[in-house]
């Protein structure tokens, strides 16, 4: 039996995950002048299976497509740790998967292949919108964030997160077996550009 989409309840805290594919443009660039976006397509299509599947260990909601990445919600009793490992083995299976359906097939493969995460909590609001259910709150803003400049100080973006610090603190931090560094980002259009304290987690060396 297929395995339908959940929806979680959002009456109270929503951990969001928000994840996107580095070098995602540059990637696209070079399967549209070959001809060959159907290879993205299919690898996106096998993404999209594996977090059905994932649906059947922990309870998320995958909420949006975001064009190379998704924004997944989880409900606020979530266990932190079945978390880590819900992501950790979404990147191990990111990396194979990537690696066999698109990356040997690229003429000039990016410097950096992975996915970067954004993690943070907070009540949203649903709404309807052209039919379709949609959701609002600064956790969906500052997530996003978060992901985009997982990379801002240097070093390699790919397979890690930044992660509030209350995130981190409710859901993280008896967590073993992760690299975890104290962080800051300037976050665009949150508190006029204030350096916003975080933490940085390897979720795959």
């Amino acid at each position: 039996m297929a395995v339908e989409y959940l929806s979680v309840s959002i009456s109270g805290d929503v951990v969001v995950v928000a994840f996107d594919i580095c070098s995602s443009s540059d990637i696209l660039e070079e399967l549209t002048l070959r001809g060959d976006l159907l290879r993205f397509q299919r690898f996106l299509t096998s993404l999209k299976r594996y977090l059905m599947k994932g649906q059947k260990k922990i309870l998320f909601d995958v909420y949006k497509f975001t064009g190379d990445g998704w924004i997944l919600l989880f409900p606020a009793d979530t266990d932190g740790s079945a978390l880590l490992t819900f992501l950790r083995n979404l990147c191990s299976f990111f990396k194979k998967e990537f690696r066999r359906e698109v990356l040997k097939y690229l003429d000039t493969p990016p410097k950096i292949t992975g996915l970067t995460f954004g993690v943070e909590k907070g009540l949203l609001g649903a709404m309807k919108m052209y039919s379709r259910r949609e959701y609002i709150g600064r956790a969906i803003n500052i997530a996003c964030r978060l992901q985009s400049v997982v990379g801002a100080k240097g070093g390699s973006p790919a397979y890690k997160a930044l992660v509030s610090n209350a995130v981190f603190s409710d859901y993280f931090s008896p967590a073993s077996n992760y690299k975890v560094f104290r962080a800051r980002r300037t976050l665009r259009n949150i508190r006029g550009g204030a350096e916003f304290r975080c933490r940085k987690i390897e979720l795959l060396n």
